[in-house]
């Protein structure tokens, strides 16, 4: 019997011991050309990272089950997560498990399974039920692509987490432009409003008061001289002052931000919790308990500024977490509940208020309860912190 040509053998990787080698060369010419044109389809498969692992998966088990002309595929990684096509036949389940065990191709009569491995480790398998005799190229194939599998789905994988960074970042600027122009919006109001209490707190205390001066002034003379000639112009110009000085409290509280065609003082409240809502990092809640009455603006005025200088000393001074707001209304009072959990002292902030005598934040709430004949008290929260707690007549007014 001839022998084959051990060079032309390593030349041509035929092996016959025909006289011609046509036919060998032929068949192994014809599982080349179909290992190259598998490796070109699912090399494009590969191509889907950008797409996301799942759709990675779906384009490989595709690519497979055209190339083999596969009557099953089966797709499992460590996750659990599975991709088949066709009906997976039962041997699948033990196919998988030596595959997984061993870490290596396994071929059962009609099927074959390689496991995909990365960094050495198994990550999951690939099954491919075959229509035809197992080659020895076809295993290849299917370890080559379990590895390059291994590989892009990392990849994928890499890239799905990065694009959802980029989206998670992409929110956190949009939030942080969104608090910027907030923080801005609500830098420039605060201006506005420090600087509206200026001017009404200056015609408060110097045009207001000289005007409840003449009026005394005028009232003295009257009563001196009530029936001549003076004393009736006397009285005409206690009148003109008087209106005068009802004139300029409307002014002054013109000038606050307080607007009195607004839902009442519980509305005047949500515009400052929404306030400090978007502008801090604290909680905020309010609540409002029972029957609303109508407030005159003087009384919104000072509750406002109470709330609103309780509420500041807690965001700088407490190191505070959380702000309650409580709004409670009883027949002939309405009682002003600031609390929140910081670290502050009741007792303290308490002899404070009452000893304080230098402008400022306790100052100012203690002025503002006693300008409506009201009392304000430092009390412990139940849960930790502080509440300042004003109450003030339902009908005051100021003065």
């Amino acid at each position: 019997m001839p022998h084959s040509d051990p060079w032309l053998e390593r030349l041509t990787g035929a092996r016959s011991s025909k006289p011609t080698f046509y036919a060998e060369w032929r068949r192994k010419s014809h599982g080349l050309d179909r290992a190259i044109e598998a490796l070109r389809a699912i090399s494009a498969a590969l191509c889907t990272t950008t797409s996301g692992p799942d759709v990675l998966c779906d384009a490989v088990v595709d690519a497979l089950a055209r190339h083999f002309g596969a009557a099953a595929v089966s797709l499992t990684l460590a996750a659990r997560q599975e991709f088949r096509r066709g009906a997976v036949p039962g041997r699948f389940a033990d196919l998988e498990r030596r595959t997984r065990a061993e870490g290596r191709p396994v071929a059962l009569p009609g099927m074959v399974g390689v496991p995909v491995l990365l960094d050495g480790n198994t990550a999951g398998s690939l099954l491919v039920a075959l229509p035809a005799e197992i080659d020895e190229s076809d295993v290849a194939i299917l370890q080559t692509v379990a590895n390059q599998l291994a590989v892009a789905l990392e990849n994928a994988c890499l890239y799905q987490e990065a694009n959802e960074r980029t989206r998670e970042l992409e929110e956190r600027n949009r939030q942080l432009e969104i608090a910027h122009r907030r923080l801005s919006e609500a830098g420039q109001r605060q201006l506005i409003s420090q600087e509206r209490h200026r001017i009404a707190r200056e015609l408060h205390d110097s045009v207001a008061q000289h005007l409840i001066s003449i009026g005394m002034n005028l009232e003295w003379c009257r009563q001196n001289e009530p029936s001549s000639a003076v004393g009736r112009r006397v009285a005409v110009t206690k009148e003109l002052a008087r209106s005068a000085l009802t004139q300029m409290r409307a002014a002054i509280f013109e000038l606050s931000e307080l607007d009195p065609q607004r839902s009442g003082m519980r509305g005047v409240l949500l515009d400052l919790v929404r306030e400090f809502r978007a502008t801090t990092p604290l909680r905020v809640r309010i609540r409002t308990r029972g029957e609303p009455a109508t407030l005159p603006l003087a009384a919104q005025h000072a509750l406002f500024h109470i709330a609103q200088e309780a509420m500041f000393n807690a965001v700088r001074h407490a190191a505070a977490h959380g702000i309650w707001v409580d709004l409670s209304y009883r027949p002939g009072t309405v009682t002003l509940s600031v609390g929140d959990d910081g670290t502050g002292d009741p007792q303290a902030i308490q002899r404070r208020l009452a000893r304080a005598v230098a402008p400022g934040g306790l100052v100012n709430i203690r002025e503002r309860a006693r300008e409506l004949h009201g009392t304000v008290r430092v009390r412990p929260r139940r849960g930790g912190g502080v509440r300042v707690v004003a109450t003030v007549p339902a009908g005051a007014d100021g003065g």
